[in-house]
């Protein structure tokens, strides 16, 4: 379809606006054009409003506030991030109408970087990761599903190479097969965690590369298959940085 600048009076500038019929079959309706170009234009739609430098916190909500409250028992309130001068931090929020105490703070580059060199550690570990395979009792069954239909998907096509089958009877016997296999595979990426660490656990070199290249999605669904949560406890004054203050709740 061909487009012409909106003029500066109407309610959509910048949209472009249709002003004739392509001599090609349209794909969506001008109504739908319209619509999807309103929607993708909304500036409610922009999350990063500070620009492309705005830092994403990798630990929002794992971080756990530590400081002991009147009784005792940790805050226990999920830190987010919040730069102090330019710095970016993990705090426990001053947020009113909540339990947060809002009195714990860690420097978040140097908490990110602690973080991962655990859970790094850990990974490489056969103990940590065979602990991890028992408590996968929930995706056991899914497991033997995929590898089942991983294996029949290869006889057929063995079959069908040395010409035991058709191609159109290997077609229709693996639709089924590989609608069936992509929905346990969803379901197994869900619920497994090992699943979600295939791929990724190997030397603490290897997995070290493998973190590089990895977005922050993808960096914390590695965390949190590893770790529950990790509280952190209130800064000793006297220690610039003090690995100790961070207490693992390890999900094996």
């Amino acid at each position: 379809m061909n487009t012409r600048p909106e003029a500066r009076e109407t309610t959509r500038p910048l949209l472009g606006e249709i002003v004739a019929d392509a001599v090609w079959p349209e794909i969506i309706s001008h109504e739908d054009s319209d619509r999807v170009r309103k929607v993708l234009s909304d500036p409610t739609r922009r999350r990063n409003v500070e620009g492309s430098t705005k830092r994403s916190y990798l630990l929002s909500g794992v971080l756990r506030c530590g400081k002991p409250k009147a009784d005792g028992k940790p805050c226990g309130w999920g830190m987010s991030g919040r730069p102090r001068s330019g710095v970016p931090r993990y705090v426990c929020p001053n947020t009113p109408g909540t339990d947060a105490c809002a009195g714990t703070a860690t420097n978040a580059e140097r908490t990110d970087d602690h973080v991962r060199d655990m859970v790094l550690a850990a990974l490489e570990s056969p103990t940590f990761m065979e602990r991890l395979r028992e408590q996968d009792t929930a995706s056991t069954d899914l497991y033997d599903d995929v590898r089942a239909d991983e294996q029949v998907l290869e006889e057929l096509a063995r079959d069908m190479g040395e010409r035991r089958i058709s191609r159109k009877e290997w077609m229709i016997a693996r639709q089924p097969i590989e609608e069936r296999l992509e929905r346990n595979r969803a379901r197994l990426a869900k619920v497994s965690r090992v699943a979600v660490l295939s791929g990724f656990v190997g030397t603490f070199e290897d997995m070290q590369a493998r973190w590089k290249r990895m977005n922050n999605s993808q960096r914390r669904a590695i965390i949190t298959a590893c770790v529950r949560s990790i509280e952190v406890r209130p800064a000793d004054p006297r220690k610039r940085w003090d690995p100790d203050r961070f207490i693992f709740d390890w999900v094996a």
